[in-house]
């Protein structure tokens, strides 16, 4: 009898299922393992209920540990990816980018935190040895789809611990149900509605700007007034003091009499295609002079 019950309960084995568990994925082994011995000594419905036990408990740590992770900009396009994928991602000085690959609720809000502080610190330690400090962090949240008030009070702390130091906390492509969150809470209105983006290319390009108006106006202008100026030799066209200071990636550089320096400065503001971002350095030199 014993020979016949051990013969029909082999044949229920499934070995080719258990070699596949193993090279794919260990956690579904170790499950289909727990499940086989508890149904083989304590019966199916011990057997199943464990089964079922810790396939919630593996849930739960998944939860509770979300993947996260540092994105870098892959050269020559407009994606950001993780670095520990694309090792060749190009990352910007004074700027962290993190990225959170799941909800953010009260199980992993401190792991959450934790994990973004760690980041900073890392960045913080590789700059150091530049002289230089992160001034921006940037929260890649597309993949989240809710959070909830642990999580906004995590937030709301972490956005008020950092502005202290002086580092902007910045969001990028919010949910439709998250912004609706950050809104009712007040924390869109800390962090600042004009430091939420629709996309994480957007947000860099607004901070690497950001820090190029604060290190053009830290310099300030060594020179005097009348060194700015230059003298009245038509061969001082377009002095540094008429240039605008700092400007990179310039629109255009036009050179004119002032009146066609107001129009052309109206027509460029008027143009659809014109943004905040773009930047106009314009040469005015008196009539007669071109």
């Amino acid at each position: 009898m014993a020979s016949i019950v051990i013969s029909g309960v082999l044949g229920l084995l499934d070995y080719d299922e258990a070699i596949y568990l193993w090279r794919v994925h260990k956690f579904d082994f170790g499950v289909w393992v727990v499940a086989c011995f508890g149904t083989m000594f304590l019966g199916v419905e011990f057997g199943l209920a464990i089964a079922v036990g810790v396939s919630l408990l593996l849930v739960t740590y998944e939860s509770a540990y979300p993947h996260t992770a540092v994105l870098g900009r892959l050269p020559g396009t407009t994606v950001y990816r993780n670095i520990k994928q694309y090792p060749e991602a190009e990352r910007y000085d004074g700027i962290v980018m993190v990225r959170v690959d799941a909800p953010i609720y009260f199980a992993n809000t401190q792991n959450v935190r934790e994990k973004i502080a760690k980041y900073e610190q890392q960045a913080e330690a590789q700059l150091a040895e530049r002289n230089s400090t992160v001034k921006y962090i940037i929260l890649e949240l597309s993949p989240v789809s809710h959070v909830d008030t642990s999580a906004l009070h995590i937030l709301e702390d972490f956005n008020k611990t950092y502005r202290q130091r002086g580092i902007q906390l910045c969001i990028c492509n919010p949910s439709v149900n998250v912004m609706e969150k950050f809104v009712l809470s007040g924390l869109a209105d800390s962090i600042g509605r004009t430091h939420i983006f629709t996309s994480i290319h957007d947000s860099v390009n607004w901070c690497l700007d950001e820090m190029d108006n604060v290190e053009g106006s830290s310099h300030g202008y060594a020179l005097s007034r009348e060194e700015s100026l230059g003298t009245n030799d038509s061969n001082n066209v377009g002095s540094p003091g008429d240039l605008e200071h700092g400007a990179q990636g310039c629109v255009g550089v036009v050179l004119a009499s002032s009146a066609d320096v107001e129009i052309d400065l109206r027509e460029s503001m008027e143009d659809k295609d014109f943004t905040y971002s773009n930047k106009i350095t314009i040469a005015s030199i008196g009539a007669g002079q071109l």
